[in-house]
C-alpha cells in the first residue's frame, strides 16, 4: 500500500499519504536515514460534505459555522469529542461499538449526521460492529496535528518513496538481500530450519516473519499454526480499498481532506494532494484522490477505472459545478483487497502475539496494530518490536 508510481517523472503514492506530528517512529526513522531536511510540514484544511453541502470542518470556529448541526447538536458534538480526548485507557471502552458509544455520549442525531456516514464510508455494512477503540485511536491521532486554524501534516519531498528507497539502500549495505517479484508459495519446517518456497527458489532460514494479511498468512504457513491461532485469525475480516487518482488541470476545492457524510455519494473521501503540496511540483497538475472502502463483492470494486470515474463524476460536479471532464488529464485506479482490518469490540481478546507458538515463526501485520489504527508510523513501530523479539530469543 506504500507503493508509488511516476507521473511526468515525479514520484507519487498510489494511495494518499501523510504523517502526523505524533508519528515519532517514522519521524525518527526519517531522521536516522538523514532525510529530516526533506520532511515538509504543511498547513492543510479539512471539510465535511453533507446532504446540505460542503462545509469547512475540523476547527472550533468551523464547528460553530456548521449549519447541518443545531446549536444543541454542536454542543453535544463538542462534549463527545472532549470525552474522547480525555480517555487515556482504551480498555474502558473496548466493549462498546463506536455506534453505541457515540449515540450514548453525543446523541443519535449527531451520530447519524456526522459519525455514521464516516463509519459507513470505511466499513460499509460492518459499521455497527466496529469498536469504539478504533474511532478513539483515529480521533486522538488526528488531533495531534490539529491547530486552532486547521492542521499541519508532514510529507516527504519526492514522495515517501524517498524514504523506502533510502531504507532499501541502507539495508543492502548491511548485506540484506531483498527479492522482489518473487512470490512466496509456502513456508515449511525441515529439521530445525524453515524453508521458504518461492516461485523460483527454496531458501533456509532460522526465523520467518509474515507481514501479510491473516488469510494469506494461513495459506503460506499451512501446518505451522495451531488451532487457537487459526481461530483468532479467522475472526478478523478486512475491507477492500479502491482509490481513484485523478490528474486534473483544475483544482476541485481548496480543501486537502473532505470527509463525505452524504449517504447518496458512493465514495468516502476526497484527498486533494495538491492542496498540501503545490501543483507546480507536478507540472501544474492537480492530483485528486477519491477514496473508497468496500466489500470485494461490491459492484464498484469490479468495474474498470473509466466506469468508476463516470459513477463519481456527477457527485464531483455537485461539489464544484465548474469541474469538467475536459479538465481531466489522466485517471489511475488502485485496489488493495486486504486494506483495512475491521477492529471489533474486545479485540484484545483475540489479538495474536507476534511470536507464534511455533518457535521461529512471527507475524507483524496491520491486524497487530492495536489500539492504534494501521499506518506507516505503526508499521515501523511493530517492525522494531518484532525485531527485538527475535534478538531476545537469540540471546
Amino acid at each position: 500500500m506504500a507503493k508509488c508510481i511516476s507521473f511526468n517523472g515525479v514520484s507519487i503514492e498510489k494511495h494518499y499519504r501523510h504523517i502526523f506530528k505524533s508519528d515519532k517512529y517514522v519521524i525518527n526513522l526519517i531522521n536516522e536515514l538523514e532525510l529530516l531536511d526533506k520532511l515538509q510540514w504543511k498547513k492543510t484544511k479539512m471539510a465535511y460534505y453533507s446532504d446540505k453541502g460542503l462545509y469547512e470542518f475540523g476547527t472550533p470556529k468551523s464547528l460553530l459555522k456548521y449549519k447541518p448541526l443545531t446549536l444543541i447538536e454542536k454542543i453535544r458534538f463538542g462534549i463527545g469529542y472532549l470525552k474522547i480526548k480525555l480517555i487515556k485507557n482504551y480498555k474502558k471502552i473496548e466493549n462498546y461499538t463506536a455506534e453505541q458509544w457515540m449515540i450514548k455520549n453525543c446523541g443519535k442525531s449527531v451520530y447519524e449526521k456526522i459519525w455514521e456516514p464516516l463509519l459507513i464510508s470505511k466499513f460499509g455494512n460492518k459499521k455497527s460492529e466496529v469498536s469504539m477503540v478504533w474511532l478513539w485511536g483515529k480521533i486522538n491521532l488526528r488531533s495531534t496535528s490539529s491547530e486552532s486554524d486547521g492542521e499541519r501534516l508532514g510529507y516527504l519531498e519526492g514522495s515517501f518513496e524517498t524514504l523506502t528507497s533510502k531504507l532499501e539502500k541502507y539495508l543492502q549495505k548491511k548485506n540484506c538481500i531483498i527479492k522482489t517479484n518473487e512470490e512466496v508459495i509456502k513456508v515449511y519446517k525441515k529439521d530445525n530450519d524453515y524453508i521458504v518456497k518461492t516461485t523460483s527458489n527454496e531458501l533456509e532460514f532460522d526465523f520467518v516473519i509474515s507481514t501479510l494479511s491473516y488469510n494469506i498468512t494461513q495459506l503460506i504457513f499451512d501446518g505451522l499454526l495451531d488451532k487457537d491461532e487459526i481461530e483468532k485469525m479467522n475472526k478478523i475480516d478486512y475491507t477492500c480499498a479502491r482509490t481513484l487518482l485523478i490528474f486534473s488541470k483544475r483544482s476541485l476545492t481548496p480543501f486537502y481532506w473532505i470527509n463525505i457524510g452524504n449517504k447518496n455519494v458512493p465514495f468516502g473521501g476526497i484527498i486533494e494532494h495538491t492542496n498540501m503540496i503545490k501543483s507546480d511540483t507536478y507540472n501544474k497538475t492537480n492530483l485528486i484522490y477519491i477514496s473508497n472502502y468496500m466489500d470485494k463483492s461490491d459492484r464498484l470494486y469490479k468495474i474498470d477505472k473509466n466506469e468508476l470515474f463516470n459513477e463519481y463524476y456527477n457527485h464531483l460536479k455537485t461539489i464544484n459545478k465548474d469541474f469538467k471532464e475536459s479538465d481531466i488529464i489522466d485517471i489511475q485506479c488502485f485496489e488493495e483487497e486486504n486494506a483495512q482490518p475491521i477492529i471489533k469490540t474486545n479485540y484484545s481478546d483475540y489479538l495474536l502475539n507476534m511470536n507464534l507458538k511455533e518457535k521461529g515463526i512471527y507475524i507483524a501485520n496491520m491486524a497487530q496494530i492495536y489500539p492504534e489504527d494501521r499506518g506507516m508510523n505503526y508499521a515501523v513501530k511493530i517492525g522494531y518490536e518484532v525485531a527485538k523479539l527475535i534478538i531476545d530469543n537469540c540471546i
